[in-house]
């Protein structure tokens, strides 16, 4: 069954040839020159794209410095005293922390006394917590999110912020 039809010339009328190795060096040729062709647009392609994404940031930087402040120009920052006291556990541990606070415009004359009170809000707050409530960048959080919530209670509203600058726990 090698040959069905032969030709008169004795020859088989369906042969398959070899593909010759000029064809397929031709083929792979055409084939890389197009992957470089798309590589090439593609890298271009993103590169104006990244381009025009930072330019495009440095523009709204420029122009929305100004207006991206958290607070307002007449807000006032008023540093507090350094709190020192010992955490409720364990009884020979200390904590020294040092904050400000930004006050709003609306803050009144007697800011001192307010101050003074959160000052001693804030004292007596520390000595109720243990190490493991202030370990870690988690706790950090969610001590600076109670003092703000107190300082703001304390102060009907005139504390927008409490900074915290240090703490130190020995």
């Amino acid at each position: 069954m090698s040959n069905l039809v032969s030709l008169p010339s004795g020859r088989a009328a369906y042969t398959q040839d070899q593909p010759s190795t000029a064809s397929f060096v031709l083929g792979f040729l055409m084939l890389t020159a197009l992957s470089v062709g798309c590589g090439a647009m593609l890298a271009s392609h993103l590169v104006s794209e990244t381009r025009d994404q930072v330019l495009q940031l440095e523009r709204d930087h420029r122009q929305g410095a100004a207006a991206n402040l958290n607070y307002v120009l007449n807000a006032r920052l008023k540093t507090l005293k350094p709190l020192v006291t010992n955490l409720s556990a364990p009884k020979n541990a200390w904590v020294r922390l040092q904050a400000s606070l930004i006050l709003s415009e609306e803050a009144k004359q007697d800011v001192d006394i307010v101050v003074s009170h959160i000052e001693e809000d804030m004292l007596a707050y520390m000595r109720t917590l243990t190490i493991a409530q202030i370990e870690g960048p988690l706790g950090l959080q969610h001590l600076r999110e109670d003092l703000n919530e107190r300082a703001r209670m304390r102060s009907k509203g005139q504390v927008r912020e409490v900074v915290l600058e240090s703490l130190v726990v020995q």
